[in-house]
This record gives C-alpha cells, sequence and structure tokens, in this order.
C-alpha cells in the first residue's frame, strides 16, 4: 500500500471510526437475536435509531452537507462521552479480569469517539469539498 492511497484513506478517519462502531453495534444485535437472547424494546429502538443513521453516514460521502455532518458529529460526541461513563462504571465496579478488560477497551473506544466528534467540524476533513 502506497503512502499516498493510505493518506487518502485516512482522510477520511472520522468516518471509518463512526461506521465500523455502528456496525459492531448492530452486528452485536443481530448476534443476540440469533442465539435467542431476550430482545426488548430498547434493542429494537436501538436498532431503529442505528440504520436509519448509519444510511445518513454513508449517505455524507456522497452529499458532503455541514449541516448531516455537525448532527453525526454530535451524535457521535454524545454516544461517545455515554460509553466513556459506562466505561468507568464497568472499571469501578467490577474486580472481574474479563470485564475490566472490556471497560478498558471500552475506555479508550470512547475517548477516540469524542477525539473523532470534536475534530470532525472544527478540522473540515467530515466535509471534503467545502
Amino acid at each position: 500500500m502506497s503512502i499516498k492511497s493510505l493518506k487518502s484513506v485516512l482522510k477520511f478517519w472520522q468516518e471509518i471510526i463512526f461506521i465500523i462502531s455502528i456496525g459492531l453495534g448492530l452486528t452485536v444485535f443481530a448476534k443476540a437475536v440469533l442465539q435467542g437472547y431476550n430482545v426488548d424494546g430498547w434493542d429494537i429502538f436501538l436498532v431503529c435509531f442505528f440504520v436509519p443513521l448509519l444510511s445518513c453516514l454513508i449517505g455524507q460521502f456522497f452529499w458532503k452537507n455541514r449541516r448531516l455532518a455537525s448532527i453525526l458529529s454530535a451524535f457521535l460526541g454524545v454516544s461517545s462521552f455515554v460509553i466513556i461513563l459506562m466505561a468507568l462504571y464497568g472499571i469501578n465496579t467490577t474486580s472481574i479480569d474479563v470485564i475490566m478488560k472490556q471497560s478498558i477497551i471500552m475506555l479508550i473506544g470512547g475517548i477516540v469517539g469524542v477525539i473523532a466528534a470534536i475534530t470532525m467540524n472544527t478540522s473540515g476533513k467530515f466535509v471534503p469539498g467545502i
């Protein structure tokens, strides 16, 4: 992989993080449904919320709309902050090694998400060509 192609991919690092995080959330939900876990109204709400969000994010590659970028960065910032709070709760309340490792991974992911949300509108990289 050449440096030029790597730079062209890394130019959209916020979108890549956002798409991966939403895709992982939908994958976990699909896995729970396939394994027969109890799915409640909150899980269905999560999917009904994430599918349009994922569609808008993919559409952002084509539309390059600054207002849509602001909405997406606000959502990413709030959801990443909630993930940080959940991770801190998991770190402070458990002594189980596996849950502690998962909480630390969540904390790192939340911090990266907050940084991506902050730089989305300030760097101008989220809306190429504007």
